[in-house]
């Protein structure tokens, strides 16, 4: 089991400059006792801002910041793209494979791999994003499309020398759980976090500690806890609820509860 609980909201395309900065207003408030105390070190607080204001939170000491995005190439002429090395400046994770970047950015295998290399070139922890959709979902090959994502990313990336004792996070996002109203009940969720640890203990042995597993479903105020209490749920990767400073403060409360 991975000893910290981590909360790490991701804004995507969302807040200005002037809402990022009343949300951290509110959010120091709303956690002050909670940091002041002895066991907040337990819980891994992460924001994954839009790029353009990771500058202006670097500073923060309450949270870790987290890039949404990194290109696939070191740099040169690629237009709007940001590279890993300049990302490094400011952040300390960044995700990789998130079902919105594989669905309307068109981002292959092969380019996962060349994103999580280059973060772990520039001291990044990368976030892996892996799960199904409704389709693999009703038609019972769930398990079958999680093994082939993570076996076709993270099993290339760690079968390298290069990568020996790098730390890796994985965060299990049902896509049909997304937005869409529907929730991945607690047992669904646990039968796919047993599943990939055992995939990942079963076929990695150079990874360093034990992988937290995230969940990156619907969650919120309402079923944050039931799923934190899950075995091998080690965090929640959380959208929508992220975006409101109470509901986030909320489940960050929820989590430091559990640790």
């Amino acid at each position: 089991m991975s000893e910290n609980i981590y909360v790490i909201g991701n804004w995507k395309m969302n807040k200005h400059l002037h809402e990022v900065t009343d949300f951290f207003d509110q959010f120091n408030i709303s956690l002050h006792d909670m940091f002041a105390s002895d066991n907040s070190a337990n819980i891994e607080i992460g924001v994954a801002p839009a790029a353009i204001h990771l500058p202006q939170l670097s500073d923060a000491t309450n949270f870790s910041l987290v890039a949404q995005n990194i290109a696939s190439e070191e740099n040169g002429a690629y237009t709007g793209e940001i590279s890993a090395s300049m990302v490094a400046e400011y952040s300390r994770y960044v995700l990789v494979g998130h079902s919105e970047r594989r669905m309307f950015f068109n981002e292959s295998n092969d380019i996962l791999i060349k994103k999580i290399m280059l973060a772990y070139k520039y001291n990044l922890i990368p976030i892996f994003c892996f799960g199904e959709n409704l389709e693999n979902r009703e038609k019972g090959d769930y398990l079958s499309i999680i093994k082939q994502q993570i076996e076709k990313v993270i099993f290339p990336v760690f079968s390298s020398s290069v990568f020996l004792n790098q730390t890796l996070i994985v965060a299990y996002e049902p896509v049909w759980a997304i937005g869409t109203g529907k929730h991945a009940s607690p047992e669904q969720i646990s039968e796919v976090h047993d599943y990939a640890r055992n995939l990942l203990i079963d076929n990695i042995g150079n990874i360093k500690g034990s992988v937290p597993i995230l969940y990156g479903g619907s969650c919120n105020s309402q079923n944050a806890k039931s799923i934190l209490e899950q075995k091998n749920v080690n965090g929640l990767l959380i959208g929508g609820a992220s975006l409101d400073v109470d509901h986030f403060t909320k489940i960050i409360q929820i989590a430091h509860g559990l640790s």
